[in-house]
């Protein structure tokens, strides 16, 4: 029987996903179509369904299995400082291996682009400002703020522009915006 967590029924959810990346390469979101992703995919309606409430549940698990390769990849990457150029790029190299996706979850995001992790960059972030005399929590909300929405808009418009900049030359851009409390500890 196919049921959660066997092998089967993750292939099957893995090849839907499969299949509304490739739609995305082509279509706007507003345009794909449970109908769509079924056909591509190979599987019925009701298959899609016991996967999947709707097709925004379906780019909610897919952020969070791309959050769980970023993190699994960054395991091997663990010599690179936060906030250095190096660590951007890497972190680049991932959104530009999923472009599609983040395309289409950049333009829709109306949250904190960082739910997942929240209390992990901001626990990063909070130290550098208390070192440069910032200890009003408000105050280092915004700076956390700060640094969240440049860093999202960046990605936006890298993604808009299908990745033409290098990720190096995103990775300098970025690491010349951040403010100089959070580089230095």
């Amino acid at each position: 029987m196919n049921k959660k967590n066997n092998h089967r029924f993750r292939e099957t959810e893995i090849r839907m996903q499969t299949s509304m990346l490739e739609i995305m390469k082509n279509t706007e979101l507003k345009k794909i179509t449970v109908k769509k992703i079924c056909e591509k995919a190979g599987v019925n309606r009701s298959t899609f369904y016991a996967h999947f409430i709707d097709i925004y549940d379906m780019l909610d698990k897919m952020q969070i299995e791309l959050r769980k390769e970023l993190l699994e990849s960054y395991k091997d990457a663990g010599k690179y400082t936060i906030f250095s150029q190096e660590s951007f790029i890497f972190f680049l190299k991932h959104i530009k291996k999923h472009k599609y996706f983040y395309k289409i979850n950049l333009s829709t995001r109306n949250t904190f682009p960082i739910q997942d992790g929240y209390e992990e960059v901001l626990n990063i972030i909070k130290p550098r400002c208390e070192k440069h005399g910032i200890n009003d929590e408000e105050e280092i909300l915004y700076y956390f703020i700060y640094f969240q929405a440049g860093f999202t808009m960046i990605l936006k418009h890298w993604v808009d522009t299908d990745c033409i900049a290098s990720e190096e030359e995103i990775a300098a851009i970025i690491k010349k915006c951040i403010p100089n409390i959070f580089t230095s500890i």
